[in-house]
C-alpha cells in the first residue's frame, strides 16, 4: 500500500464533504436513531474501493464505536442534569436554612 493511497484513506471525510462538525454529528446520531438500519454491504465496497467483507467488518467496528461514543455522550449529559438538579437541591435546602 502506498503513501498516497494511505492518505486517501485518512482524509477527513468531513472536510471532505463540507460538512460542518455539526451536520456530520446530526448525521451520525441520526443513523443511530433510524429503525433497522441496513447497509448495503456491496455498494459501501465499491464506494470504499474494497472488498464487500472488508467494508462489512470496517462498517461494524465504526457503528460500535460510534454507539459507545454516543452512550459516553448520553451518560455525561444525564450526570450533568443531575449534578444540576443535586445543586439546585443543595441552594434550596441553604436558603430554606437561612430564612
Amino acid at each position: 500500500m502506498s503513501s498516497t493511497h494511505k492518505q486517501e484513506k485518512t482524509a477527513n471525510p468531513v472536510k471532505a464533504l463540507g460538512l460542518t462538525p455539526s451536520q456530520a454529528e446530526h448525521l451520525l446520531l441520526g443513523y443511530l436513531c433510524m429503525q433497522k438500519p441496513e447497509v448495503d454491504c456491496k455498494k459501501l465496497a465499491e464506494l470504499c474501493d474494497v472488498t464487500p467483507s472488508s467494508a462489512r467488518t470496517v462498517f461494524t467496528k465504526a457503528r460500535r464505536k460510534l454507539e459507545k461514543w454516543e452512550e459516553k455522550r448520553t451518560t455525561g449529559a444525564n450526570k450533568e442534569a443531575d449534578e444540576a438538579e443535586q445543586d439546585g437541591t443543595t441552594e434550596t435546602a441553604h436558603d430554606d436554612a437561612q430564612n
